[in-house]
């Protein structure tokens, strides 16, 4: 009898151990996927969502590209460069020659060597401040990028980008077509219809403009001009 009661808490214990083990690789797990992160000093900006950055370990100088988000362009055909020189500029404002704090998700680098990042600006305490691609897109100087792979933050930026959309601030507000005010109301929804994928845009007045939804989540746009449309491979959806 007293063999069986040892064997029964050799085992408990045995089983107490196992689960104590996973217990401890969960936290560590859990540990390891907080995102990395290193203070770096913005010595240039390039565009309203690239900068050149100095390590300020190393002194090394890279180049930093926003995750989530995709800024106008500075030079080419107006769809693509609209409010491009703004979103620049508020760029500069926001984090030239300052401090600035890049927190990294899945891909630390894209197809051109440029490090990914989410970069905050820091206040007098070295705390995060001003999440800058978040504020980018909150206040209409950038577009949402939807990013597959990198989502650390997807849901907030596709948030901030519809909520700068519904108000008409900055591109959205100036990057459309004339007969709309220069608004960008034109709808680009892409989905399935059969075994057929399929992007159409749709106008204000077009029949079934009112009834498409925007989902950012899901590849659909808002877009500024017809030409965007069209070089984006949207079709015209009925009228």
């Amino acid at each position: 009898m007293m063999k069986n009661k040892k064997g029964l808490l050799a085992i408990l214990l045995g089983l107490l151990a196992i689960l104590l083990t996973l217990l401890g690789a969960d936290f560590h797990q859990g540990q390891s996927s907080l995102p990395e992160a290193k203070e770096v000093k913005v010595e240039e900006i390039i565009d309203g969502d690239t900068i050149r950055v100095r390590n300020l370990q190393n002194n090394e100088i890279f180049r930093v590209r926003y995750l989530g988000i995709d800024a106008p362009e500075l030079e080419g055909p107006d769809y693509q460069s609209c409010f491009g020189s703004q979103a620049k500029e508020k760029n500069e404002e926001l984090v030239l020659d300052q401090k600035v704090l890049l927190e990294f998700d899945i891909d630390r680098y894209d197809r051109f060597g440029r490090t990914l990042a989410y970069v905050y600006t820091l206040d007098e305490d070295g705390e995060k401040d001003i999440f800058v691609n978040l504020y980018l897109l909150q206040e209409g100087y950038a577009r949402f990028y939807l990013d597959k792979q990198n989502t650390l933050w997807q849901k907030e930026l596709a948030e901030a980008a519809l909520s700068a959309h519904d108000e008409f601030l900055g591109l959205w507000g100036s990057c459309g077509e004339d007969q709309f005010d220069g608004k960008c109301l034109i709808k680009g929804n892409v989905g399935y219809w059969g075994q057929s994928y399929r992007k159409y845009y749709h106008l204000p007045g077009d029949k079934y403009y009112s009834q498409t939804k925007i989902n950012l989540l899901k590849e659909d746009q808002w877009l500024c001009t017809i030409e965007e449309a069209q070089a984006k491979n949207f079709r015209r959806a009925l009228k």
